[in-house]
């Protein structure tokens, strides 16, 4: 049986790993010179996104891929700022962090490096319609960028959900390892969020995301509306950005005819939060599970594509309420026992929140898809 992969991603990689694990090689074909992008950054599974599917999605991504990935951090600690409240959120298992990027303890090449007989054809850019009639089957994972952007032309159903233009900083300073910090403020970063995840005690990533908007103009307008909101630039050192856009999508299926759509190509990429590191492994595990079990792909990933529906009603949420709401929201969890409520019980309380409130939001509307690409801009 042969196999093709496009995209030597996450989600390529996992697909690659399960099929050899089963006796199986694929031929992947990735367009860059090497796995990962040049510009890394810090990436955070978020434990409470995945509580309908498992309470611990680091020991569920490691019995899938039969290895062990082992995270930057254990995210132990959370702090949350609204316009005019924070929480502090501590000693609860938050989440993992890891390195995504060709660091040689990055997500990317801890799947690589379990990798032996996977031939991977850098520098090759193929095309779906060329390589389906090659090979028995072809697993798609070539990510959201614009120019590989395959899948509503093929998806059943395919419709955008949003497209959130983001800025990845790295930045220098004094950071806790085990510290994430999160911001949100209607008036500076509209529907978006800002976010910070250490590589370590002196380096961090900061993430500015905001969807809906018109194009790079507003996202530089937030951008430094919030850097003098947090003075980033006068407790930090700038080393550097990295520009990018991320589609996220919704689609009744992910398979056609003899090709299976995977990470963000197969609409697995969190609304929300922009998460897609665990659901991107998921999705390249089932993909080549259901290769090489004659199973339908569709069907095995069905109760993972309900987090991306419960995640777009949180979105649609957060997207519906002003800044004052979000206060009180953020005041309201910096109390110990709705800490633990919240962070330290197996509650799924993002599903139980959008059923119960999700009726009475309504969805806003992204710009075109067609308009993302990801840069580095210093």
């Amino acid at each position: 049986m042969k196999v093709a992969i496009i995209g030597a991603g996450i989600a390529g990689l996992a697909a690659a790993l399960t099929l050899e694990r089963k006796g199986f090689k694929a031929d992947i074909y990735e367009q860059n010179s090497a796995v990962a992008d040049h510009y890394s950054h810090v990436g955070v599974i978020l434990n409470m996104a995945y509580r309908s599917i498992t309470n611990e999605p680091l020991k569920y991504l490691n019995k899938l891929l039969t290895i062990k990935l082992a995270p930057l951090e254990t995210i132990n600690n959370l702090i949350i700022y609204s316009k005019n409240s924070q929480a502090i959120v501590q000693k609860e298992t938050i989440g993992h962090s890891f390195i995504i990027g060709q660091e040689s303890n990055s997500l990317q090449r801890q799947l690589l490096k379990h990798l032996k007989n996977t031939k991977i054809l850098f520098e090759q850019r193929q095309s779906l319609e060329n390589l389906r009639h090659k090979y028995d089957f072809v697993i798609v994972a070539t990510g959201s960028r614009s120019e590989d952007y395959v899948a509503d032309k093929y998806l059943k159903d395919w419709r955008q959900y949003l497209v959130a233009f983001s800025r990845v900083a790295k930045i220098y300073g004094r950071f806790e390892p085990n510290t994430a910090i999160a911001w949100g403020n209607k008036e500076i970063l509209k529907d978006g969020y800002a976010f910070l995840a250490p590589f370590s005690r002196q380096i961090a990533s900061l993430y500015v995301t905001v969807p809906h908007i018109s194009g790079w103009q507003e996202l530089n307008q937030c951008w430094q509306a919030f850097c003098e909101w947090e003075n980033i630039l006068g407790k930090y050192t700038l080393l550097g950005t990295y520009d990018r856009t991320h589609v996220s999508a919704y689609s009744s299926n992910v398979t056609w005819k003899n090709c299976l759509f995977v990470g963000d190509q197969g609409c697995f990429l969190d609304p929300f939060l922009g998460l897609g590191g665990a659901t991107a492994i998921v999705s390249g595990v089932m993909a080549a599970k259901s290769i090489i079990e004659n199973t339908s792909y569709d069907q095995l990933v069905q109760e993972h594509k309900k987090v991306i529906s419960v995640m777009g009603r949180i979105r649609n949420l957060y997207d519906s309420i002003d800044d004052e709401t979000f206060d009180s929201i953020v005041s309201f969890e910096d109390h110990a026992l709705i800490q633990k409520l919240v962070y330290g019980t197996n509650i799924d309380w993002l599903k139980y929140g959008a059923l119960t409130l999700g009726p009475f939001a309504k969805q806003k509307k992204s710009p075109n898809f067609h308009d993302t690409f990801s840069s580095p801009t210093e």
